[in-house]
């Protein structure tokens, strides 16, 4: 046996080339800080299920240097490991550090997970949702699966946490994301107590989920007798109001199809408003409509300023219904949905048909009267920005499309209008007056109301020209 060169004897005992040293010991700053937050979450949720306030005190003033809002190791602040153990003083303490009561971790704010509590005293857990309240917490928020806070405190059964959301104007109708509102969730926990305090609010019972489930098919799923012994009174009774409410508006003369008329007064149509209203998902404006008396015309025209002048406080409601009516005003009109006898191609039509068509088209006219000067108000608006623009600058360029679309819809309007008075005109030559009309006496005062309306609109349609004029002026500087 030969040694490699350069080892000796004494070298004999270092054949292993040094595979049995230790490898050298290597500091991890990432993991070691990841330990330290891990410790210090331990340590403040311990002293926080304990109560110990003054514990709780030393970590913020000396681990989290006053900052309440620093998230730990889970990603949840200090304020929300209070809110889940139900420590009503240390979160009072942490909300008088200044911890932000809005701050979430994985879209759960604090107030959810207090509302998520089913284990502490009703008492303490509606204490604690009261002062995250008077901190300007958000309540009409959902997390990643749409739940509201309103929705966990129907799933842990807190009656007067519910009451007390619902007192601060919470939406009670916001979905989570399998379509489900705060009614589904006290129907599938059985809360029947909430289910009342829900309906007495105004939920609506005939919603259904994403699944086509509606609230009675959960209760029969679960077999929950008390809840479907409420939801069906609850049922026949709208039933009952709504039965009631068709016969009162049947139609038994002529003078039916023209709201406003016995009274020698402009139709109102105020009974249109509360569909609109259900097809905007804003039925619970109905009550401040009805108590302010708004005609449909000033319904459809209404802006932010009108809106809390009315009433509207929440932001949410108001946003929601300038989109409901710009909606409206931005729908397309089809022949079909005011040709009216011209499309049934019928020789002869009763006087009933005749007066109800008429009256229909009255009230479309109304109608596009409301649009054109709510186009037209958006129009102005438009030319008022465009006025201090320099003419190449790409605000300029956007309103002047935004201004080619104002004079297609005006247009749009314009054609509708012209169609509808071919048909008037026609079935005014082919139909002799009805025995009604003869008899009444305000007849001459009803024709000369009607003539009135028509100047009205014609002025409109001039105003609508000029402007068109006004814009084509503008687009070609």
């Amino acid at each position: 046996m030969f040694r490699p060169a350069g080892l000796s004897d004494e070298d004999s005992d270092s054949d292993e080339y040094g595979f049995d040293e230790k490898p050298r010991r290597t500091f991890n700053y990432y993991n070691n800080q990841e330990n330290l937050k891990k410790k210090l979450e331990n340590r403040l949720q311990d002293a926080i299920i304990n109560g110990n306030i003054k514990e709780v005190e030393k970590i913020i003033a000396l681990d989290l240097k006053n900052n309440v809002n620093i998230k730990l190791d889970s990603g949840w602040t200090a304020l929300m490991h209070a809110c889940f153990h139900a420590q009503k003083k240390i979160v009072d303490l942490i909300l008088e550090k200044g911890a932000d009561p809005n701050l979430h971790a994985d879209s759960v704010t604090p107030v959810m997970v207090a509302c998520s509590n089913s284990s502490a005293s009703e008492d303490i857990v509606h204490n604690i949702v009261t002062s995250l309240i008077s901190h300007h917490s958000l309540l009409n928020v959902g997390d990643k699966y749409g739940q509201t806070p309103l929705m966990r405190a129907v799933s842990s059964g807190r009656v007067t946490v519910v009451e007390l959301l619902l007192s601060n104007n919470v939406n009670i109708e916001m979905r989570d994301r399998q379509g489900w509102t705060a009614l589904f969730w006290a129907v599938h926990h059985n809360q029947a107590k909430i289910l009342e305090i829900l309906i007495s609010k105004g939920a609506r019972l005939t919603e259904i989920d994403m699944s086509s489930r509606t609230v009675v098919e959960i209760a029969q799923s679960h077999e929950y007798p008390q809840i479907l012994e409420i939801l069906n009174q609850h049922l026949k009774f709208d039933t009952e109001e709504e039965v009631v409410g068709d016969d009162m508006t049947e139609l038994v003369s002529w003078q039916d199809y023209y709201p406003g008329i016995r009274s020698d007064e402009r139709p109102k149509y105020t009974t249109e408003i509360k569909h609109l209203l259900y097809g905007m998902n804003c039925e619970k404006l109905t009550d401040i409509i009805v108590k302010n008396h708004l005609d449909l015309r000033t319904f459809l025209l209404l802006e932010e300023d009108g809106m809390v002048k009315l009433g509207i406080e929440m932001p949410f409601e108001r946003q929601r219904l300038r989109h409901g009516l710009k909606a409206f005003h931005m729908k397309s009109w089809k022949l079909n949905t005011v040709a009216g006898l011209h499309v049934q191609k019928r020789d002869t039509c009763s006087v009933q048909e005749c007066l109800g068509v008429l009256g229909s088209h009255l009230q479309q006219l109304y109608i596009l009267e409301a649009t054109l000067q709510y186009v037209l108000r958006d129009y102005c608006r438009i030319h008022n920005q465009i006025k201090f623009e320099p003419p190449d600058s790409p605000v300029t360029q956007k309103m002047q499309a935004a201004a080619k679309k104002v004079l297609t819809n005006i247009g749009s309007i314009r054609r509708e209008i012209k169609t509808m008075k071919a048909i008037h005109t026609k079935i005014s030559k082919s139909n002799p007056k009805p025995a009604d009309l003869i008899k009444e006496k305000s007849t001459k005062d009803l024709i000369t109301g009607y003539i009135t309306d028509a100047i009205v609109l014609c002025s409109i349609g001039v105003v609508a020209y000029h402007t068109k004029n006004c814009v084509m002026s503008l687009l070609k500087k």
